[in-house]
């Protein structure tokens, strides 16, 4: 009994849900588990879904978390959108929408509805599984990269590359789009705010593994050659850059209108310190492949004369070229603006409630077969219409009018929680601004999306005076009535 209970307390726990989500996460990232990885999630919809069946009916945390009513909105919207559009990717459709159900349903709730200490335990535990995840990846990543290994695969009409290819750095992981290596720099700065909070220093051995690991991951960054993932951390930086100065100056007395203009300088400085840091770092590391051909002689998986990807000179004194080619006519947003063109057209012929966010897969556009529409925005008014756009935009502008307050509240307050609130401030922030480019915080499958609403129920621990979150009132008075009944319930039964 006492074995089938400890599994049952397992199943039912959903921080241990999250542990092995972000574990069962990971093939989705590496590009020789391509053709399955997605699969593999199929058992965490299971588990999903008992625990929102249990929540539902025994815990109800859904009815208790900020801004539930507007989340419970979108939901029912995105599932009229998915059964209006049976016809095309209904099975797409219908796991979009359970992915997302977990995340918005269980993960949200869950995580802000902590207590301080738990929640910074549960975010350490989950920073450190996916800082050593990104180390040892961008580590490998970094070995293909100075040995210019590829090897293409190709699935369904998709062609994937390990290593190095298109004057990138692929590496191990799938899609540079995913942005995994910037998202595990900003975590790692979220990893340094929990250990200021706790009070404690960091173990040498373990401040070694922070420095390797940024390291690791932003020398990969730079390789990647992505541009949403530049700007996400050009955001990232500036937000929690601007928020940090503003404390000190507040703390130590002065004016909120100096404050904002000195920390408005400093976050301006540090996006040009990081932008001048990647730009410096690219050219040095465009020698390192050369460097390692004369000094193996030749003798490493390619030879100068044979890199296509980064020409050499006839010397082999020139570092290979990292210039990304963009076809002809794409320009400097890679064809996404021609994508967004025919989402917000293909919306006007389905304004309420929209097709759903995988009923155009079967589309081509810009030399491709449509995944997704590269923007946050016209994705939502493409899958779920107006209805549903009116349910999740508002929840976004209740959840962070509430957080941006709280934050400059907090700033005369001293609190030990006020780096941590500000560095998971601008890792959403971050995760929104790359959501412009990509489709990063809801519908599909992503480590992003997870981690984005999960962090989002966090911050909102650190910033409730009261360790309580206050839920929507609406619907703390259906879960009295729900109680009520199942009292009297039990009462008839007596």
């Amino acid at each position: 009994m006492n074995f089938v209970r400890r599994i049952r307390d397992v199943l039912l726990n959903v921080f241990y849900y999250k542990i092995v989500l972000m574990l069962f996460l990971i093939p989705t990232l590496l590009v020789f588990c391509v053709s399955f990885n997605y699969k593999i999630l199929f058992i965490m919809m299971g588990w999903g879904a008992l625990l929102c069946l249990y929540d539902l009916i025994v815990k109800r945390n859904f009815v208790k978390a900020r801004g539930m009513v507007w989340l419970i909105g979108f939901l029912v919207v995105f599932a009229v959108a998915v059964v209006l559009n049976y016809k095309t990717g209904f099975s797409s459709n219908v796991s979009s929408f359970a992915y997302t159900a977990i995340a918005l349903f269980i993960l949200y709730p869950d995580s802000e509805l902590k207590n301080k200490e738990t929640a910074l335990k549960e975010i350490s535990v989950i920073n450190n599984i996916f800082l050593g995840m990104t180390t040892v990846l961008s580590t490998i990543s970094l070995g293909m990269f100075v040995t210019l290994f590829s090897y293409e695969i190709y699935y369904g009409d998709q062609k994937y590359v390990m290593g190095w290819s298109q004057n990138r750095l692929f590496g191990m992981y799938a899609n540079t789009g995913y942005m995994i290596t910037a998202i595990a720099l900003a975590i790692a700065c979220i990893q340094i705010a929990v250990y200021k909070a706790k009070g404690k220093k960091m173990s040498k051995p373990y401040k070694a593994f922070i420095i390797y690991t940024s390291l690791v991951n932003f020398l990969s960054m730079c390789l990647e050659n992505a541009k949403g993932a530049f700007f996400s951390i050009f955001g990232f930086a500036a937000i929690a850059v601007f928020f940090l100065v503003s404390e000190k100056i507040i703390r130590k007395g002065g004016k909120a209108l100096k404050a904002t203009a000195v920390s408005l300088v400093a976050a301006v400085l540090a996006v040009g310190a990081l932008a001048g840091s990647i730009f410096a770092v690219r050219p040095v590391l465009s020698y390192v492949p050369v460097a390692y051909e004369k000094i193996t002689d030749g003798n490493g998986v390619h030879n100068p004369s044979d890199l296509t990807d980064g020409e050499l000179d006839e010397d082999g004194d020139k570092g290979i070229n990292l210039d990304r080619d963009i076809p002809e006519g794409y320009g400097f947003l890679t064809g996404r603006t021609i994508i967004w063109k025919f989402g917000l057209e293909q919306f006007m012929k389905k304004p309420i409630f929209g097709y759903g966010p995988q009923s155009h897969r079967s589309y081509y556009v810009v030399d491709n077969y449509l995944r997704h529409f590269h923007n946050l925005i016209v994705q939502i008014f493409v899958s779920v219409g107006t209805v549903g756009a009116v349910f999740i935009l508002g929840f976004f502008l209740t959840v962070f009018i509430f957080i941006l307050k709280a934050l400059f509240k907090m700033r005369k307050s001293g609190s030990a929680y006020y780096a941590v609130a500000s560095m998971i401030l601008a890792f959403l922030g971050m995760l929104l601004i790359n959501s412009m480019a990509e489709v990063t915080v809801l519908f599909i499958a992503r480590f992003a999306m997870f981690l984005f609403w999960m962090y989002i129920g966090y911050i909102q621990v650190f910033l409730d005076s009261e360790n309580n979150s206050k839920g929507t009132a609406f619907l703390e008075k259906v879960n009295e009535k729900i109680n009520n009944l199942f009292k009297k319930q039990e009462n008839n039964e007596k």
